[in-house]
């Protein structure tokens, strides 16, 4: 097979959650954990996206760096991380419990300027994953490229569990 087969086939896997040939792919190919495919996008990122946790914590006992920045070339998907990818995709709390507890870093920004607690605020108004992120460092008060915060997006979106964490999480750091 060759090196761009491989590839195509490593993303398949980790869209469809086919954990016997991730394994596979990378007991013979142990760098395609920090490939990126055609379009720029990391395995990491695609199989988060997806919300593949199985594919996902095979990755990371393969090497695959948690905080690789894609180099998308996708209109409209930006240069990312796979704890951005979760949170626009699946949002899938094992993948991105997953992904903090192997040093996500919640502060990178992605090629738009928002960091993962924006991307979350945009994306969910899911608590659990809100408070995830806070419970990672997130900052409430961090400001994304345009000078917003996660709360002032989460307003704007409508996300209206999403907005009441993060003004908990704000004037509790604010005291």
């Amino acid at each position: 097979m060759k090196q761009s087969e491989s590839i195509q086939a490593l993303f398949q896997a980790a869209q469809h959650g086919d954990v016997a040939n991730t394994q596979s792919l990378l007991a013979s190919l142990p760098e395609l954990a920090n490939t990126e495919n055609e379009d720029g996008l990391t395995p990491l990122g695609y199989a988060s996206h997806y919300g593949q946790a199985d594919v996902v914590r095979v990755l990371l006992e393969h090497g695959a760096e948690v905080n690789a920045i894609s180099h998308s070339r996708i209109s409209f998907i930006p240069s990312n991380t796979a704890l951005h990818a979760s949170l626009a995709g699946e949002r899938s709390p094992e993948v991105i419990r997953l992904l903090l507890e192997h040093g996500a870093s919640t502060t990178i920004l992605d090629s738009d300027g928002q960091n993962a607690l924006h991307s979350a605020a945009f994306h969910t108004d899911q608590a659990e994953l809100i408070h995830l992120l806070l419970q990672h460092d997130a900052d409430p008060n961090a400001l994304n490229s345009a000078g917003q915060t996660a709360l002032e997006i989460a307003l704007e979106r409508g996300n209206t569990s999403t907005a009441s964490c993060l003004q908990e999480a704000a004037a509790a750091k604010q005291q």
